[in-house]
């Protein structure tokens, strides 16, 4: 089932600050999530109860949170370069934070 995907204003901000190897895996993730409706392991991971984590592995580790919304979209929340093996409170703390404003 085809979705819409939108980015937040602020996750856009973040992925511009990837290189372009990096940006081009995560929109090619986009793509999936639009036409295909979902992600699995490697390239996805459920988080918490609302959040999923796509992972790109390329010169380092990156995440980005992504939620659906209804039916028809996914809203992708937040990236950031991963730097410790465990995802960090903070980043999950700020997906979730910005996902209050589209519930």
């Amino acid at each position: 089932m085809k979705k819409k995907v939108f980015l937040d204003r602020n996750a856009k901000k973040e992925l511009d600050h990837f290189s372009e190897n990096v940006k081009v895996e995560f929109e090619a993730y986009f793509e999936i999530l639009k036409n295909e409706g979902r992600l699995t392991l490697p390239e996805a991971k459920k988080v918490t109860k609302d959040l999923f984590e796509l992972r790109v592995k390329i010169g380092g580790e990156y995440r980005g949170f992504y939620a659906y919304i209804g039916k028809m979209y996914i809203i992708i929340l937040h990236f950031f370069k991963k730097t410790t093996q465990k995802t960090p409170i903070k980043n999950i703390k700020t997906a979730k934070r910005r996902l209050d404003k589209y519930e």
